[in-house]
């Protein structure tokens, strides 16, 4: 008996001697009412790209020493351009959704809810129209689709079905039979438009939106998809004209506007551009409003860049810079090659000799002013992690693809 409690306090005297590991908890959820935006790219995936939409967060603030001079809002986004430049930004988003399940659509549209005020692009308000696609019914509307007079909805939905599970491909040749079944459905047409976005099918896109706009005249969603397809296709002029119709001060009108002042600047319609941005600006939306001011900070720096007395000095200064680095060790050597050549031609095969050098000199000049324009960036980009810039997004430049 005695044995019993003496080995029963020596365990309880080793528990107590051993530390008690810590549970390691799972980090909680990121609070997604406070989100700050909600942005939807094309990144590449495979052999292909992938839809996904990322939700940021506002930036924690930063504070400041009471004798700090107010910050130079281009000095700082010209270091973070030279840090985006050099791969050193490591920002992420708070939540990654993506559309490798069927859950994407619908948990765009559940996020989207949670926090209605917050920077929402185009794309997120397309990627959220497609939450109700019932992918589980695919086979009752193939079953609908061969019975007269339903092929057209039937087809529809299949489609819509078939792009939610990521048969893209596949969706958008169910779309364009929907389309032929039924030439006079609007809403075939806009979500053959929206497929086609998706694909990078832009000029596909423009004419779907386009038939849709003649069935259905003002349609917001449809107007504000040949937009922005318009865009894709760097037909700014036009891309106005339909953001245009579409901008306003909230939700999916104020992305419009934003898109609509960028298109101008693009123009180098720069007072336009201000206008617009302006309106932007006062709209009552905060988020939108610091938007409306990196945008602004852009306009600047475009119409520096671009402005009549600048541009001249600048582009003489750049060809004859490029000429002098990267042409002039071609140039010494041609020189050599065609000395060497002319002692060994006749006299009249010297003109001809003489005429490709001056050919090819002059190609040889084309190719280095073509490498120097490729060379110099658009002073584009975000301010701030979280705030849209929509020329700098893969829709307009896509990454490179992992194979």
């Amino acid at each position: 008996m005695q044995l019993e409690v003496l080995t029963r306090d020596s365990e309880e005297e080793t528990r107590e001697a051993e530390p008690e590991l810590e549970v390691e908890q799972a980090p909680s959820p990121p609070d997604l009412s406070k989100a700050r935006s909600f942005l939807t790219d094309l990144r590449p995936s495979g052999f292909g790209e992938l839809l996904v939409t990322d939700a940021w967060l506002p930036p924690e603030p930063k504070p400041l020493a009471k004798e700090e001079p107010p910050v130079d809002r281009q000095r700082a986004w010209k270091q973070r351009q030279e840090w985006r430049e050099l791969n050193l930004l490591r920002e992420r988003p708070a939540v990654s959704y993506d559309a490798r399940t069927e859950d994407y659509w619908g948990q765009v549209s559940a996020a989207l809810a949670r926090c209605p005020e917050a920077i929402v692009d185009a794309y997120t308000h397309l990627v959220a129209g497609f939450a109700d696609a019932g992918h589980d019914r695919m086979a009752e509307y193939s079953r609908d689709a061969r019975e007269y007079g339903r092929e057209g909805d039937a087809l529809l939905n299949l489609g819509r079905a078939q792009l939610a599970i990521g048969r893209l491909k596949s969706a958008r040749n169910v779309i364009k039979a929907a389309a032929k079944a039924e030439p006079s459905h609007a809403r075939v047409w806009y979500h053959l438009g929206v497929a086609g976005l998706f694909a990078r099918a832009n000029a596909e896109a423009s004419d779907a939106f386009r038939r849709a706009l003649d069935q259905m005249p003002g349609d917001l969603r449809t107007e504000a998809g040949l937009g922005v397809a318009r865009y894709h296709e760097r037909k700014y002029a036009e891309a106005e004209e339909h953001f245009r119709r579409t901008a306003g001060s909230g939700g999916l009108r104020a992305a419009c506007r934003s898109m609509l002042a960028c298109s101008m600047r693009m123009q180098q319609k720069w007072d336009e551009a201000r206008v617009e941005l302006g309106f932007l600006r006062n709209s009552g939306s905060e988020r939108w409003a610091t938007v409306a001011q990196q945008c602004l900070d852009c306009v600047e720096r475009g119409e520096q860049r671009y402005a009549a007395p600048f541009v001249s000095r600048r582009k003489t200064r750049e060809a004859v810079k490029s000429v002098a680095t990267a042409g002039g060790g071609a140039v010494a050597f041609v020189y050599v090659i065609l000395e060497n050549v002319l002692k060994q031609v006749t006299k009249g095969q010297k003109g001809w000799v003489i005429a490709g050098a001056l050919v090819a000199l002059g190609l040889l000049v084309r190719l280095v002013g073509r490498s120097g324009r490729r060379g110099q960036s658009e002073p584009v980009g975000n301010y701030e992690q979280g705030l849209p810039c929509w020329q700098t997004t893969t829709w307009m430049r896509p990454r490179r693809s992992e194979f």
